[in-house]
């Protein structure tokens, strides 16, 4: 699987977004609104896949950094990866949000405030980006 995609439930149609675009592009995708709603232990479940996946995309946005930080999918991957530059954890900002005074070190794509055709053209350079 390429990408397994972690966000806040504030974000959902945030993740359908870039989990659509990327299938479109031929990528590989799971996220929890698709695949997890009926398994029992949701949390053991996406952090098995995320370990199975080549790349996490963590969906930004201030829900998601008030609360999902300590969620063991992200840290797997954040662990891995910490700046977000190898390709382990792509970080995707969605709504306005200060990465830089939680996360310093990591790099995202930005597709805040984009029309809808920018927004997935940034999506898709910044995951062949770091693909490459």
């Amino acid at each position: 699987m390429d990408y397994f995609i972690t966000y806040n439930a504030a974000d959902q149609k945030w993740a359908e977004w870039i989990g659509a675009k990327l299938v479109e592009a031929g990528y590989s995708v799971e996220l929890q609104s698709y695949d997890y709603w009926a398994r029992s232990s949701l949390i053991l479940e996406m952090f098995a896949v995320s370990a199975i996946a080549d790349s996490t995309i963590a969906v930004l946005s201030p829900d998601f950094l008030a609360e999902n930080l300590d969620r063991p999918e992200w840290q797997a991957a954040h662990a891995q990866d910490p700046a977000a530059t190898a390709g382990v954890l792509v970080a995707v900002r969605v709504k306005e949000c200060d990465v830089a005074g939680t996360l310093p070190a990591v790099q995202y794509v930005d597709v805040v405030g984009l029309d809808a055709l920018a927004a997935e053209e940034t999506l898709l350079a910044g995951v062949e980006k770091k693909e490459s």
